[in-house]
């Protein structure tokens, strides 16, 4: 990662980004309702005011793509665990409105 807290991934981009990195751990912040309405296979569910409190079920050593509905929650989750420590870091840019992925 260079200097930054995290890079931006379009949704345009997301598929193809996604089929390269196979570790990488899909953290969708959103509300329960919003997941359950449409995500990305395989991301799991940690709503953004949860996250601080959930921080420990969360490995420092991985890739994290982090998803939200526009991009806003996502870009301050990606802040928050950069502030605990957490430095592989993706936003997906413009959140589940710009994804052009399979959903499930």
């Amino acid at each position: 990662m260079q200097d930054r807290i995290f890079a931006n991934i379009t949704g345009e981009e997301g598929p193809d980004f996604l089929r390269e990195k196979k570790e990488i751990v899909l953290l969708d912040v959103r509300q329960p309702e919003e997941y359950e309405s449409g995500h990305i296979p395989g991301a799991v569910l940690v709503p953004l005011g949860e996250l601080e409190s959930r921080i420990e079920e969360l490995d420092k050593d991985k890739e994290y793509f982090v998803i939200c509905r526009s991009g806003r929650r996502s870009v301050m989750a990606c802040h928050l665990l950069s502030e605990h420590g957490f430095t592989k870091l993706f936003n997906l840019h413009g959140g589940m409105l710009g994804w052009t992925g399979e959903i499930e």
